[in-house]
């Protein structure tokens, strides 16, 4: 069965009447339709014998053509409606009073290639100035926003290779190491703007709301040459410098119980924790923690002033960051409590869970651990080291276990003991709910 498919395109007016579009942007759209139309046709009567995958495919592939297509089509308009103005002055004062038509330059979207013709503005002396790039905000080199967007993306998740596979999967297009180096290059050098922007754009705190400073370390590696005493060096390839990072952020408290917290997901849903809002990041190789840290307390400062609203700053037991934030704090006369992210805590209980449970279902375990952790949400997180340290003991001591691997186990112990006073969250909870608390605590997490 033959099939076509007809697509009348009107232009509608204040009235209500409609009028055939004139020509020439009736040509320009005719691509778009044409797209559509075929896509149409190949549903009613080419689908008819290709299983599911088959039609996944085709519609993938023809879906992004029209995408391309109907961006292509924006650029073709925005260039057939393009006034010329008498003349431009470049940022030096130079005037450029020649204008051309028709110069093109490509630009790699995540639809697939483009390219958009526009009016230069010459002059001998300087390079040629084109107002419609500024108006369409395009960067220097050919790769679009949504390209640079996919980039940052699996670069952070998986490094280039696993960008390659995603970008050339989802686009069509693939992008070679060393463009995504460029691209990954010219992102970082944004990123002071951007958290910037983000902070002089943070809305205003309201009543209750409660700031959030965070601290945490990461191994960074550094380029053979940049490496101290090492440079060139190809014998140390894992060399790494640590780099101190920061965090500002507010949020609205959100009263929960610690049976809402140690949970199955299920219930974690049912009790949403609060919403970190209008983040601020900070990060340095260079500086060291304490001057870190002084950056989110100016940050915290400047939103804050009169220092009206409490503070609060997580950190995962690094004894030089909770110096520095405890300092900071004396000097600007402020209590900022200072908690060990329980993110982390619950990792360390986790992972001894395991070990202490061998052999015993999934659901089990990870019941058992809730369990450690809903008495460390009460405070209780020496006792659980303690427990902790108990059972790892039997298990040494009984000859048919006494080689398991128990080390998770006696991380978590060392952690849970020289970071207990840290660990208080039950400070955290209201006064109305510590019975309620204290009931779920001795029955188990529905």
């Amino acid at each position: 069965m033959a099939m076509s498919v007809s697509v009348t395109v009107l232009e509608v007016h204040d009235d209500g009447s409609t009028t055939p579009l004139d020509p020439e942007t009736a040509a320009l759209l005719a691509g778009p339709v044409q797209q559509f139309s075929s896509m149409i046709s190949w549903a009613v009567d080419g689908a008819a014998g290709a299983d599911h995958g088959d039609r996944e495919k085709t519609i993938a592939h023809d879906g992004r053509a029209l995408q391309r297509t109907l961006l292509q089509t924006t650029f073709d308009l925005d260039a057939a409606r393009e006034e010329r103005v008498s003349h431009l002055v470049s940022a030096a004062g130079i005037r450029h009073g020649g204008v051309e038509k028709g110069h093109d330059r490509g630009l790699i979207s995540i639809f697939g290639p483009v390219h958009a013709q526009r009016l230069a503005y010459r002059n001998r002396r300087e390079a040629n100035l084109y107002p419609a790039d500024a108006r369409w905000e395009l960067p220097a080199d050919s790769y679009s926003m949504g390209m640079r967007t996919l980039a940052a993306y699996h670069l952070a998740l998986g490094g280039y290779g696993t960008a390659q596979q995603v970008i050339a999967q989802r686009t069509g297009v693939t992008v070679g190491r060393a463009q995504l180096s460029m691209l990954a290059a010219d992102l970082a050098r944004w990123t002071d703007d951007f958290y910037e922007q983000r902070a002089r754009d943070a809305a205003d705190l309201a009543d209750g709301d409660v700031l959030m400073l965070q601290a945490d370390g990461k191994g960074i590696a550094v380029r053979p040459e940049q490496r101290a005493g090492a440079r060139g060096d190809a014998t140390h390839p894992g060399v790494k410098k640590m780099c101190e990072i920061v965090a500002v952020a507010r949020f609205t408290p959100a009263v929960r119980v610690p049976a809402d917290i140690a949970a199955p997901a299920a219930r974690r849903r049912e009790h949403p924790g609060p919403e970190a809002t209008d983040k601020w990041v900070r990060g340095s190789i260079i500086e060291d923690i304490p001057a870190v840290i002084g950056q989110a307390f100016d940050e915290a400062d400047r939103r804050d002033p009169l220092h009206v609203h409490q503070r609060v700053a997580l950190v995962d037991a690094n004894k030089q960051q909770i110096a520095a934030i405890g300092e900071h704090a004396r000097q600007r006369d402020l209590k900022v409590p200072i908690f060990i992210d329980y993110i982390h805590t619950a990792e360390y209980v986790r992972q001894a869970a395991v070990q202490l449970n061998p052999g015993k279902p999934a659901a089990a375990v990870s019941e058992w651990g809730d369990g450690q952790l809903l008495r460390i949400l009460h405070g209780r997180a020496k006792a659980v080291a303690a427990t902790l340290a108990s059972l790892a003991a039997k298990i040494r001591k009984n000859p048919r276990t006494r080689d398991t691997d128990l080390g998770a186990v006696d991380r978590a112990v060392t952690y849970l003991t020289n970071n207990h006073p840290y660990m208080r969250y039950d400070t955290l909870i209201p006064p109305r709910c510590s019975r309620r608390c204290r009931r779920l605590a001795r029955s188990p997490p529905r």
